[in-house]
């Protein structure tokens, strides 16, 4: 560990020792994992807290660590920047490192927590006093000396992170046993009046409150954090902003986030022992808990409007403001919190408008989510009324303007709608079960009007993919929920959206990339909306609906007239595009699965387009995914087709060509090994359809061979591949075809090469 830091970060050796290091935490993680084997303390006491000391230490300035510390002379910042440009945040490039350092400092919390906690409050006492040395000076800019205290509290918080939290990744936050342990072993020698004392000034240094040394270790380790977002706050409101770090106002908000999911007003009873000093400072419904939940709210909204230059600040707040809101039970004390009325005004106001995209959607998220704590639903309809009525509001004071079609072109004007639909955006990302029925009757009457607002501002892509995503998202997060009224209301503003977006791009041709790629984002939101609206199908969660009628448009049809109208905008050159071709081929297996038997009668336009399409992914776009999805495609219709004897549809000879297709795919290792699986059972699906067609390929085949010993192996290898196998198209003999299949594969490769 030592060498990996003591040597240039881009010099071989250093990523040897790197290498080496990782390897040696792999095998603390195996120890770790069954540490219940081992007797109590064994970790502690073989090494564990000397890893993680040891990896303070390095990443620690002199005189704490010995960071920078190279063995030939060079700076260590040397190369810093071009590392910091080119590499992730140092939190996602060593997140399994961290991970484990933590759960090593979880071992010993009586050695590991104090040693944090005062790690990081000695920094902030420097902190404070080299900010107010830069003021006097007049130099509001970041010089050496602050430059590595930043870095030292970079780490230190990076691992105070992870010893205080697990990263969930979407399962319920718990407070690790451990720390829970050691701060009810600690209870005795803490006073909970002291601990919230300290809790509640982050103002001064905890060393200035009378019997400091009696509070809880866990709380005043996030007390000294809440110290270092203070401190960035009043620095902030003193206009000292240029002498803060954007990567430790990040650092703060992804620790706090964390430690917020994890501690703040959680779930108490699944616990079966909490300490009272961690329940009294952060429990549900208690006043440490209102305390914290203003004071972080406070934070968030100094971040957004000061900070909003910087897109991980900005993206990191906005994360914890969601994690704030959340939960039940942190929702209603944030609804009680008299800091939020404060950040439901900029709803009132234009100040959105000023603010970064992931700002403004994650502040309208955080505002629709919180109303699924309200406790009623006069509760609910105030809440609506107070966060929603006033963009939409202001949005239809825009549309009703007389002379719209004269001044769109404004670019104030143009600001204005952008920043309205990033906010519906963030509407539906805020729904939830029990309020996407209100919010749809809420958003319905907008979103009905953007298909004419896109008609208008057809030439304008930043806003045509703004409707497109509050569409998307509508299917995405609300579908599932609606009623069967409120779902055909949104089928049928689809179909009208895609008429209008297909109408205003047939037939439109440029040669700038540019536009390409706008176009490419445009048609993939399209194929995911189709996607999702077709999930109505298989995954509806909406309560009966007396008032609905029987006959109506279903998912399929709007999937299926969908594809109809977007199909012709689909080129060759936009299906290159990765993301979209793997979209676009799901979208069109999913419905094959779903609904066979319209893929078999669809209209010939339409089936035209498809097969060209199937042909183009199993030959011309050469992602391993595309093409399996083809070979799916292609399986479900052939079972399909000989399973009802459906020969007089119209696909039935469309498919047909895809047999000598695959056959030649197969012969001229045109396809990989690990395709092989795939192209098997849509090889032996194709010749129970098409048995007529595939005697005569093989006849032909066979023919065609000028070397005698080549065609005998050649008409043997065929005669094993289908030797007592019944051309039935049932599982298991497909399954038997397979191996047959691979065997096939090796033998005509060996000696056969058609070009």
């Amino acid at each position: 560990m030592k060498a990996s830091t003591q040597k240039n970060a881009l010099d071989d050796d250093c990523l040897l020792y790197t290498e080496a290091f990782e390897h040696m935490l792999e095998g603390w993680v195996s120890i770790l994992h069954e540490s219940q084997s081992f007797p109590n303390g064994f970790c502690q006491r073989s090494g564990g807290v000397e890893v993680f000391d040891c990896y303070v230490q390095c990443n620690l300035a002199a005189p704490d660590g010995i960071r920078g510390a190279m063995k030939n002379g060079d700076s260590a910042d040397s190369d810093s920047d071009e590392l910091n440009d080119t590499e992730d945040s140092d939190r996602i490039r060593y997140k399994e490192v961290l991970a484990t350092i933590g759960a090593l400092g979880r071992e010993a919390p009586g050695h590991c927590i104090p040693l944090l906690c005062n790690l990081l409050e000695g920094r902030l006492s420097r902190l404070h006093g080299q900010i107010q040395r830069l003021v006097q000076a007049g130099t509001l800019l970041i010089d050496k000396v602050l430059s590595d205290l930043y870095e030292d509290i970079h780490w230190i918080l990076l691992v105070a992170g992870n010893v205080l939290s697990h990263d969930t990744d979407g399962e319920t936050a718990l407070i690790p046993a451990e720390v829970m342990r050691y701060s009810l072993e600690k209870s005795t020698e803490v006073n909970i009046e002291t601990s919230l004392r300290v809790l509640a000034s982050p103002g001064e240094p905890s060393s200035s409150i009378p019997g400091h040394e009696s509070t809880d270790p866990v709380v005043k380790l996030a007390a000294a954090v809440f110290r270092l977002s203070e401190i960035e706050r009043r620095a902030v409101g003193a206009g000292f902003k240029s002498l803060l770090s954007p990567e430790i106002s990040s650092d703060v908000m992804w620790f706090l986030r964390r430690w917020t999911l994890t501690y703040l007003a959680g779930q108490e009873n699944l616990y079966s022992d909490m300490s009272l000093a961690i329940l009294a400072a952060f429990g549900q419904n208690t006043e440490g808990a209102a305390w914290t939940i203003s004071f972080l709210l406070e934070k968030i909204i100094s971040n957004l409007t000061a900070m909003n230059s910087e897109p991980s600040v900005v993206q990191d707040t906005v994360n914890l403001l969601v994690a704030l809101v959340d939960s039940k039970e942190r929702g209603r004390q944030v609804l009680k919190s008299p800091i939020f009325a404060n950040l439901s005004s900029c709803v009132q106001s234009n100040a959105m408008d000023t603010l970064p995209s992931e700002a403004n959607r994650g502040l309208m998220k955080a505002l629709i989510t919180v109303g699924s704590a309200c406790e009623d639903q006069a509760a609910k309809d105030a809440h609506w009324n107070k966060v929603l009525k006033p963009l939409c509001d202001r949005y239809n004071a825009i549309i009703s303007r007389p002379d719209l079609k004269k001044i769109h072109n404004d670019d104030n004007l143009r600001t204005q709608i952008l920043s309205i639909c990033e906010s519906f955006i963030g509407c539906v990302q805020g729904t939830h079960m029990t309020t996407s029925g209100q919010l749809f009757n809420y958003l319905q009457p907008v979103m009905n009007t953007m298909i004419d607002m896109m008609g208008l501002y057809h030439n304008y892509p930043n806003i045509v993919e703004l409707f497109l995503e509050i569409y998307c998202e509508a299917a995405k997060r609300m579908l599932c929920y609606l009623t069967t009224s409120a779902s055909r209301h949104l089928y049928q503003q689809t179909i009208n959206l895609i008429q209008v977006y297909a109408h205003h791009n047939q037939g439109k041709r440029t040669i700038e990339k540019e536009s390409e790629e706008e176009q490419f984002r445009d048609i993939l939101l399209l194929m995911e909306l189709l996607t999702s609206i077709l999930s109505k199908d298989f995954i509806d969660l909406a309560p009966p609906d007396a008032n609905a009628p029987e006959e109506g448009v279903s998912a399929s049809d709007v999937c299926l007239h969908g594809l109809n109208l977007i199909m012709p905008l689909m080129s060759a050159e936009l299906l290159k595009f990765p993301s979209l071709s793997l979209q676009y081929f799901k979208t069109i297996t999913l419905v094959c699965e779903l609904y066979p038997d319209k893929i078999c009668n669809l209209n010939p336009e339409l089936q035209k387009n498809l097969i060209a399409s199937l042909e183009l992914g199993l030959t011309g776009i050469g992602v391993d995914s595309v093409y399996t999805l083809c070979c799916d495609f292609i399986q479900v219709l052939c079972s399909f087709m000989h399973r009802t004897k459906k020969t007089d549809v119209p696909i039935f000879e469309a498919l047909r060509p895809f047999l000598k297709l695959i056959m030649d795919l197969i012969l001229s290792q045109g396809i990989n090994s690990e395709l092989l699986p795939a192209t098997g059972s849509t090889f032996y699906l194709l010749i129970c359809v098409y048995q007529d067609t595939y005697q005569e390929l093989v006849k032909y085949l066979i023919e065609s061979q000028t070397d005698p010993g080549n065609r005998q192996r050649l008409m043997e290898a065929f005669r094993k591949l289908t030797v007592e196998l019944p051309m039935s198209a049932e599982r298991i003999y497909r399954i038997r075809f397979r191996e047959n299949f691979e065997k096939f594969v090796v033998e005509v490769r060996g000696f056969l090469l058609i070009k």
